[in-house]
């Protein structure tokens, strides 16, 4: 079957994050010490995480720090306002039992820093409006989501014309009720594209689950999760890792893709009758598994009907599946059990996975009530 579309919403989901598997039966002891470069004592209160997880820790009054890290590779993050902040790589079957001494150098603040209580002109607002529409999203949790230091954002969409690039010097502080989390969220990079349509974002974000909720909130909020879990980029790696997208509900399809020669700027699907496995799509090479693809993927997950909200402005009804477009910029990337990717920049998602955005966002150690194993299909 084939039919013209107009230039789909693109999204490229780039989160720098630790590249490996969750185990709960095995676990190191990651600690150490966080010390000013210059004097060689603690920094109390400086901030240890693992990047898009919930594990994170604060240094204490000497400036020590301890994480149970499960087994995996993680991305550390280590911050402290006035310091450069650190970033590494950290395979938890490599850490050292004695612990590890981070030395901060100091960093001069920035006098010019625009005061939280200056005026923006209406410019400003306006890109604040885009950033959120398109970095929180639109969706019911997207919506819900708020950045409680907005006001501290740099918005530029003069440097490069028709470029919207967004950057904060602060940790963003985004607020996500109906998920149970606050997001300390280090943007490292943002940019919009307005007449393409195509948004690409990264950094490195800890979950802090709100542990305030009340037992019925607490179950209202773990509802969401499992919905904002099903169908997600998340769930479709993970499926595909065990191989068993079918069993999770997913149905995959060849789409051919060309340019409209009628109208510039569209192009003319076709979508192949067969459904393809994740065999088709995964790569085993030495227990380590890849993910291969060539040309667009039709992804159609049946067990969940669209938002709504998704609809507004396209004139048609929800539909009773979700479906999703994805193809990559690379020949093969490493896939993980936990639904990670070794190059998240490497794959570019239409549809509804693409728009569905850090407001949808879960930890990578989120698990589902349903236990994944490895299948075949």
């Amino acid at each position: 079957m084939s039919k013209p579309n107009s230039m789909l919403f693109q999204c490229v989901l780039g989160l720098f994050l630790f590249f490996g598997s969750f185990s709960s039966f095995s676990q190191a002891i990651f600690k150490g010490t966080v010390a000013d470069n210059e004097t060689g004592k603690g920094i109390p209160y400086a901030t240890v995480y693992l990047a898009n997880t919930t594990l994170g820790t604060s240094t204490d009054e000497d400036g020590k720090f301890s994480i149970y890290l499960p087994e995996g590779n993680y991305e550390v993050i280590v911050r402290m306002l006035g310091y450069q902040g650190l970033t590494f790589n950290l395979p938890a079957s490599t850490v050292k039992s004695q612990g590890y001494k981070f030395m901060l150098v100091p960093v001069d603040e920035d006098l010019e820093t625009l005061d939280v209580n200056d005026k923006r002109d209406p410019a400003w607002y306006r890109n604040l409006a885009d950033f959120k529409r398109y970095f929180l999203g639109t969706s019911r949790n997207g919506r819900a989501s708020k950045i409680d230091n907005e006001m501290s954002m740099i918005l530029d969409d003069i440097s490069e014309p028709g470029l919207l690039i967004a950057s904060s010097k602060e940790i963003l502080k985004i607020q996500n009720p109906n998920l149970g989390y606050r997001l300390d969220y280090l943007l490292n990079d943002f940019r919009f594209h307005y007449k393409k349509g195509f948004v690409t974002y990264g950094g490195y974000p800890l979950f802090i689950p709100d542990s305030s909720l009340s037992r019925g909130r607490q179950r209202r909020v773990e509802k969401n999760r499992l919905e904002a879990y099903n169908g997600s980029l998340q769930h479709f790696i993970r499926s595909v890792y065990i191989g068993e997208t079918i069993a999770q509900g997913f149905e995959i399809r060849r789409l051919y893709r060309k340019d409209d020669p009628v109208y510039a700027g569209k192009f003319i699907d076709s979508v192949a009758t067969e459904v393809i496995t994740s065999l088709d799509i995964r790569k085993n090479r030495e227990t380590r598994e890849f993910l291969e693809l060539d040309g667009y993927l039709l992804i159609t997950y049946l067990l969940e009907k669209e938002s709504p909200l998704y609809v507004e402005g396209l004139g048609r009804e929800v539909r009773k599946s979700q479906t999703s477009i994805m193809r990559m910029t690379v020949d093969s990337m490493e896939i993980f059990e936990n639904g990670s990717l070794s190059d998240p920049f490497g794959l570019v998602v239409e549809g509804y996975i693409g728009w569905e955005r850090v407001g949808d966002l879960l930890p990578i150690d989120y698990l589902p009530t349903t236990e994944f194993k490895r299948g075949v299909q």
